[in-house]
């Protein structure tokens, strides 16, 4: 028994050993191997090259950004901090990419800035073109004050927060508490202590303000529109008198409540809550505006188009309306214009905006020239 033992005993130890000296298959490992390197969509065959993420590699003797190479960096620590930054032990580096005006759509450059008061050891990636070191914080390569670089966070693209305060526009956002600061939505935040609207400004920023609310009975309508027990907003801006049981929010900036109808924040003079509607038109044409109803008058936004008969006014698009009798360029009478005729291209079809059995129009003014476009 104990020889049968010692033969098995030394089977199992020489297949071990026999399968151990082969060796182990991979699923693929062969097609790993072949799978040549790539950056930038080229193929690499320097077997120094190193792809440290999509935007950045080195070699032996260089560092690139994309196909744009670093002039004195030091090549063993270069390293990628994230898709915009890269440091090595003595600098770090902000790169981005741009096209210039009149070969936009033909050249892209690449630039290189060295930061020269960052610390490389310190230095790390808060996500969105932030970034920070033990002493500054950073936006695309540009410095800017924080009140505790320590805790310093990212939040998205155009906000951060330390434990004091939260930053917008590079700026710190007055009254904010930033340990409890945070986003509720695209166009609204909040802290321990205030709710916030903020919205793009047109100009390349954000602008923010406190929304002079009661915390518990907030609620957010729409993007635009939030309301509390007493208040109701549009934007930052409070709708003065607004009864906020019976606000109802109607088609293209259009609300109302039962005593009062507006538009945006602006309340309509002499407007009948219960017999205004907004023309379905609106959506369905070019316009730079709005066109509206109650019993009594056409609106166009907040303004009475007093002219228009409510009965028979349509929308015709391009900024041009009719009623039985006129036809309307915005809120005013089209001098001379056929309504029963009259006619409204789309921009860019046609030789002008618009026009009847006799004449052309353009924005409003009729024309002699056939070539206003």
């Amino acid at each position: 028994m104990k020889t049968a033992f010692t033969i098995i005993k030394w089977l199992f130890k020489t297949a071990f050993l026999i399968v151990g000296s082969f060796p182990v298959f991979r699923c693929g490992s062969s097609e790993e191997e072949n799978t040549p390197v790539k950056f930038q969509g080229k193929v690499i065959t320097d077997k120094d090259f190193i792809v440290l993420n999509d935007q950045f590699a080195k070699d032996s003797t260089t560092a690139y950004y994309k196909s744009r190479s670093f002039q004195y960096a030091d090549i063993p620590t270069f390293e990628a901090v994230d898709d915009h930054y890269a440091k090595d032990k003595n600098k770090v580096y902000y790169c981005d990419e741009y096209r210039e005006g009149q070969n936009y759509y033909l050249t892209k450059k690449q630039t290189i800035l060295e930061i020269k008061s960052a610390d490389p050891a310190t230095f790390t990636s808060l996500g969105n073109g932030y970034a920070k070191d033990y002493k500054h914080a950073w936006l695309a390569g540009n410095s800017f004050d924080v009140k505790n670089v320590k805790s310093l966070t990212g939040i998205n693209g155009y906000f951060v927060k330390d434990n004091i305060s939260a930053y917008l526009n590079l700026k710190p956002i007055a009254g904010s508490h930033g340990k409890s600061f945070e986003l509720i939505d695209q166009h609204f935040a909040k802290d321990n202590a205030s709710i916030y609207y903020y919205g793009y400004t047109g100009e390349g920023q954000h602008n923010i303000c406190i929304l002079p609310c009661d915390r518990n009975t907030f609620e957010i309508l729409d993007y635009r529109y939030s309301k509390d027990n007493q208040k109701v907003f549009f934007l930052g801006f409070t709708l003065k008198g607004a009864d906020v049981a019976s606000f109802e929010l109607l088609e293209e900036d259009y609300s109302r409540d039962k005593n009062a109808v507006y538009f945006q924040s602006r309340k309509i003079t002499n407007a009948d809550p219960a017999s205004f509607v907004v023309y379905e038109e609106n959506g369905m044409f070019g316009h730079d505006f709005n066109y509206a109803r109650d019993k009594s008058f056409v609106y166009m936004d907040d303004v009475q188009v007093t002219a228009a008969d409510v009965k028979t006014f349509k929308v015709l698009g391009e900024n041009y309306g009719s009623d039985y009798k006129h036809v309307f360029y915005k809120n005013k009478i089209v001098k001379g214009a056929d309504p029963q005729s009259f006619n409204v291209y789309p921009h860019d079809f046609g030789d002008a905006d618009a026009e009847d059995s006799t004449s052309k129009f353009h924005e409003g003014v009729k024309v002699t020239n056939e070539a206003v476009y």
